[in-house]
Parts: C-alpha cells; structure tokens; sequence
C-alpha cells in the first residue's frame, strides 16, 4: 500500500491529509484561535470532587471544567500493567480549592468539558516520557520478546529516577544513543513546564503541542510513507533543520510543492472534503449510505439506491453492503467520527457474506490511529464499533449548530409556519383595538401568507376587520416573525383650533357662581 502526506498551510488553518493508494483517508486540521487543546498541560483549580464517581472537576479558564478521573489512565502502549496509577480514593487526593496539573486526553463537546489525567505525558518521536510515572513500557506492535526486553534494559538506563518511558513502534531496532537524544529533549521540555508551574497562576495553559507541520513529521512521516509534500517554504525548511530523528530516506522524500494550483486542489482534495462534509453519499454502484449523528452516537444507514446489478437479491445486496463496508470505514476515518457507531447494513441471510463484509469493514481502520473495537453482526444485522475520541470531528470543526433548526436538521414547515402567523394575527386583533396590524417575517412566510393574487391576504384581513401590512424581512430566520398592533395616536391640536365647548363643565361653573 502506498502512502501520501499532503501539508497545506495557509495563512489563517494548517491542514494535512494522509492518502493510501491514492485515496484520502484522514485529515489533520490547526486552527488560529480555536480551542484544540489535546495533549495541552494546565494549571487548574478543582471546582468539584464527586466521591460517587471517584472524579472531579477542574477549572481550566475554559468554557467547561476539565473532567479529571484518577482511574483508568490513558497510555501509549495499552500494557496491561499500566492501569492505575492512583488507586487511594480521590477524596483522600484531591479537595476542593487545590492547584493541581493536568492534561487534556480529549477534547470537549458542546454539552462536556475536556477528559483530563494528572498522569502527564511527553510524545517524542521513538518514546513518550511520564515524568511522574515510574514504569517502562514497550509498544505491543514490536513482537519479538529479546527486542522488548533490549529497550526495556535501555529504558532502565537512561530514565531519570522516579520517571518513565513507553518505547513506540518506531523504536525498534535503534540504538540506545539515538533514543537518549529523543528522550534528553522531552526531559527538557518538562522541566520548563515544571519551572512555569511553580510561578504561574490557576487557569493557565503550561504547554502546548508542536505545531501541525512538525507533529505530522513526528508522528507519521516513517519509512512506510513514499513522499511527504508541503507548501510552506517557511515549515519545509523548519521541518529539515528541526527534525533531527528524520531519516535520509525520509528528508529525500520530503518535497517542497512550487505550483501556482493550490496543493489540495490539484490531488481534488477539497471536492472530498466538502464530500465528507454532506449527509448523504453515493457508492459508485449506485447505492448510498446515510450518516447522522444524535446525542449519544453516531447512525450510519446502508440502501441499495439504484443499484440491481447482482444475479439476484442476495447477490445484490452482498455487493452493495461490501462497497459500502469499504466506504464507511474510510469516511469514519476522514471524518474523524469517534464514540458509538451503529451501522445499518442491509440485511443477509449468507452467514459467509456477512462474515466477508464485516472482513472488509476492519480492513478499512488498519492504519488507523484511534484503535477502534468493531463487533460482530448483532441478532438485529447491526454492527456495533467504539473509536477512540482523541480530537474533534470534520462536521465539529467545519460546521456550527443551525440557528434556524437549533440542531435538530429540521424546521417547521411553510404552512405550519404560515398557520402560526395567521393565528398571532387574529389573536392581536382580539386583544388590541386598532386599524392596522403590522406582520414582519422571513419572505418565504411572507409570500406564502399572500397568496396568489393576494387571496390569502384579503381573507385574513377580512376575517380580523383590520388592515395588514405586510414586511419581508431577510436578517430573521425562516421560523421567526413578529405580529405588531399599531395603535392609534391621539391627534394633536394646532394654534389656531377653537377650544371645544364643554356644556356639563360650563353648567357646573353657573351653578358654583350662584
């Protein structure tokens, strides 16, 4: 399999995409200004200590506390002997009101604060260093046991006292000169962030992540990926001097891209994204599959469209589910989908072609980075997975919340729409005694309400005996108006108006003169 890395850096986002045989199946975004705060260190106040769930909240100077568990801390190596870190119970650890460093393992949502973990950790390009971890660790993906137990002996070695170290994939094989360089630097990137701890203030950020350009070159830019290209002579040239862990194969692969036609539309990498961006897609077969998302996960639906190309029924679905099996696992990639997924295959009687799409299905994450845990078909046809959330999704970077539809992808229809103005208009004639009723709405409300030939607006004035008038407003949204009563103001005299008589005021003067 062949692998692309395509960096775009612009002026206000830097983006990276990762292509497999030519095809795009993860996208990296940075953001100036946002809220990506993954891997971020903070000092923080503990807002909440909840015995019930052995976790607390810590405030962070953000929109939501940090939601900090002492249990179930997260690793890079997924050994089973790096669990818990902190089993005292929390209230004997944490009170309320105490300073305390974190770091952010997920990012938070618009309804939950940013996971954290007082278990701090210092990504490098062959090790990760925990600085109050005492445990030397080896990625699972390095098989061989006397390759395992040389990195742990180099681990015993160049480890401060007290400290710990889990040996990445890419570690493998190397010698313990160039691993004690990688480690020397992490080392000292956690001493400034101690130093700055002891001076800063609660609610301040003590570290943040490298930027966009440098982490791709860190974290994926290996020996399996034939060419990385940038656009940036500024982050090509920081990427060479800086990057030091970069083989000589790896810098002959990086390139410098000098075209005038942007980098990402020349690969069609921004038709795919506003591909990834939509709810619908269609397979090249002629089926489609739905993604939608609700509050507790994410819903992905497969249908035939216009696809009947099989021998029969059977057949027909079976290839339809094994290209759409191939599709979704890429766009849960591209998208960056994370949490509970259902999928909604369409249903088979062959036990072998279930088994064979639920193949083609895991085949789609190897590369994946996020380790998802895909089950097998449910007694509904549902296959259930996990993913690891580690960052926002596409649809949370790209998109906000409809202010029309508040989220729900749906609105009121025209004619409810139009039905609820009719009925504010008869209600405000009811309780106000006024010639005219002025009506401000979205145009479409406001012609709907028209009418052709202006029917509907005579029947309603008829009906209310009062005159409307009509506004077409653009700046509110399709589901708001406003129905206003104008009342009627007292006329004002003018200097050269009689004063009216006033028998009864009059007869009342006589009578006090007698």
């Amino acid at each position: 399999m062949s692998r692309k890395i395509l960096v775009n850096i612009g002026p206000y986002e830097s983006r990276a995409a990762i292509l497999e045989d030519n095809v795009l199946v993860e996208l990296l975004y940075e953001i100036q200004d946002s809220e990506k705060i993954v891997g971020c260190i903070f000092k923080g106040r503990v807002a909440n200590v909840v015995k019930g769930t052995q976790s607390a909240f810590v405030d962070i100077g953000i929109h939501k506390d940090a939601y900090l568990t002492l249990a179930g801390v997260e690793n890079y190596s997924n050994d089973d002997d790096l669990k818990d870190v902190f089993r005292s119970p929390i209230q004997d650890t944490l009170k309320v009101g105490q300073n305390v460093v974190l770091q952010i393992l997920k990012e938070p949502t618009p309804n939950k604060g940013p996971r954290s973990t007082m278990t701090l950790s210092f990504p490098g390009r062959y090790l990760v260093f925990m600085p109050k971890v005492d445990h030397i660790g080896v990625s699972k993906r390095i098989a061989y046991d006397k390759e395992r137990d040389r990195l742990r002996s180099i681990g015993r070695r160049i480890t401060p006292k007290g400290s710990g170290v889990v040996f990445r994939t890419a570690s493998e094989g190397l010698e313990e000169s160039v691993l004690k360089a990688d480690l020397d630097l992490l080392v000292r990137m956690w001493r400034k962030v101690e130093e700055k701890s002891r001076k800063a203030s609660p609610r301040t950020m003590l570290h943040r992540d490298i930027p966009l350009p440098m982490k791709i070159a860190r974290d994926f830019f290996d020996d399996s990926v034939d060419e990385m290209i940038i656009d940036s002579e500024e982050a090509f040239k920081s990427i060479l001097d800086d990057c030091d862990f970069l083989s000589p194969l790896q810098r002959a692969s990086l390139e410098l891209y000098r075209e005038s036609t942007p980098l990402f539309e020349k690969f069609g990498i921004e038709k795919e994204i506003e591909r990834a961006l939509s709810r619908k897609i269609w397979l090249d077969s002629g089926g489609y599959i739905y993604l939608d998302k609700t509050e507790a996960m994410h819903c992905i639906d497969v249908n035939t469209g216009r696809f009947s190309g099989g021998s029969d029924l059977e057949e027909t679905v079976f290839k339809v589910n094994l290209e759409a099996a191939q599709v979704i696992a890429r766009q849960i990639r591209l998208r960056n989908l994370s949490g509970m997924i259902i999928i909604d295959f369409i249903d088979m009687e062959s036990k072998d072609h279930r088994n064979k799409v639920l193949k083609a299905f895991k085949e789609g994450f190897k590369g994946d980075r996020n380790k998802p845990n895909i089950l097998d078909f449910s007694e509904l046809g549902l296959v259930q997975m996990t993913r690891r959330r580690t960052a926002a999704s596409l649809i949370e970077i790209r998109k906000e919340v409809c202010p029309c539809c508040h989220g729900n992808a749906n609105i009121l229809s025209i004619q409810t729409l139009t039905n609820k103005v009719k009925t504010a208009v008869i209600d405000n004639a009811k309780r106000f005694e006024t010639g005219k009723i002025i009506v401000n709405a979205h145009k479409t409300v406001i012609d709907h309400l028209r009418g052709q030939g202006n029917a509907g607006l005579k029947e309603l004035e008829n009906r209310v005996n009062r005159r409307l008038i009509l506004k077409s407003n653009m700046s509110l949204d399709i589901e708001t108006f406003k129905v206003e009563p104008v009342l009627e103001q007292p006329r004002k005299k003018k200097r050269n108006d009689k004063p009216e008589t006033d028998n009864s005021s009059k007869s009342d003067e006589g009578d006090k003169q007698s």
